[in-house]
């Protein structure tokens, strides 16, 4: 079933891109026919979301969006996608909490693509009964050790340097400037340890800020040379799904509870933003000037916005030159 996947959408999406492009090994991929319009159909074991939602295991169901957005441009049509998940749940705690926040990043794929996408398998539970936030424990430095990694000094640099932060409201939003890390884990009635709904400790957003009226919450997802992943799409959107239920709460009047300095600064804004960060994204997020995120941003209008700010990186690991306006999502041209 993969190999006809890969003939009939996936080889068509490579020509187009003029990019390697290919699946991830897990699950069942198939391109079906329901009354003349193509499903994209991807048949997945629940264990694969019980991955970090970086890896192309647990993002397989946003590989399936990305092929679907460009084989629909390809062919002229509007494609539809279907996601079932089966199997058996995660049982051990990392994985289970992994799993819990993949569906968090589904949840917001079904409400951005509204009709053209049906999943099946969700846990009768997505969010905690009682949702808590956890905050920051100790200010975050505006200095890097230099034995750390790659990413973590650009996140420095961008925080403890203004005048990139002036440069960023130039050209492309307005901001008030960057902060460091954004604690997101979520847990059930309070937190501690044993309470964990979603990962913990490393589940932190990059950096944030607001718009100097404090109208808008800006979220940014940083990614280095050689961390161009599609993973990256289903990780901002968690934590965008996550705030954007830490601005307006639920219908039925619950909350989500907790959290520090960014999560007041969320609940006080009108809506938020979401950033890619990154000197190249995956050929299958950005192509061209256009991108999957069309889709996704479309369907959110009005609560949630999505953008990529290039940067230049010279060619090192560990360097930001300067922004690339020229290369940005969306484009002026959109």
């Amino acid at each position: 079933m993969i190999h006809a996947f890969d003939t009939k959408v996936c080889a068509p999406v490579r020509e187009h891109l003029g990019r390697p492009v290919r699946l991830p090994s897990v699950g069942t991929w198939s391109l079906e026919h329901e009354r003349g319009t193509p499903v994209l159909r991807l048949e997945l074991s629940a264990a694969e979301l019980g991955h970090n939602l970086q890896t192309d295991r647990a993002a397989a169901p946003f590989f399936l969006m990305c092929f679907a957005y460009w084989y629909g441009r390809v062919q002229d049509i509007e494609p539809r996608l279907r996601v079932d998940i089966g199997g058996s749940v995660p049982t051990r705690t990392g994985p289970l909490r992994h799993y819990r926040r993949a569906w968090i990043a589904l949840e917001a794929m079904e409400e951005a693509l509204g009709e053209r996408l049906a999943i099946s398998g969700a846990p009768a539970e997505r969010w905690p009964p009682c949702t808590v936030l956890n905050a920051p424990r100790v200010a975050r430095a505006t200095t890097a050790a230099n034995t750390t990694g790659a990413e973590h000094q650009v996140e420095v640099l961008l925080t403890r340097d203004a005048h990139l932060a002036d440069e960023f409201s130039t050209r492309f939003a307005p901001i008030t400037g960057f902060r460091r890390q954004l604690p997101l884990g979520l847990f059930d009635g309070e937190v501690s340890g044993k309470r964990h709904w979603t990962p913990g400790g490393g589940a932190q957003a990059d950096l944030w800020s607001t718009s100097p009226d404090g109208s808008v919450f800006h979220l940014f997802e940083l990614k280095v040379r050689g961390n161009a992943k599609v993973g990256v799409l289903p990780e901002l959107l968690a934590y965008l799904w996550i705030l954007h239920r830490v601005r307006v709460g639920w219908p039925d009047g619950r909350a989500v509870i907790g959290g520090g300095p960014g999560a007041e600064a969320a609940r006080g804004a009108s809506r938020i933003a979401g950033w890619i960060v990154a000197p190249h994204l995956h050929p299958l997020l950005l192509g061209d000037g256009r991108s999957p995120l069309e889709w996704v941003a479309d369907g959110l209008s009005g609560r949630i916005e999505l953008g990529v700010a290039p940067f230049d990186d010279g060619g090192e690991k560990t360097a930001f030159n300067t922004w690339r306006s020229d290369a940005a999502w969306p484009s002026t041209g959109r």
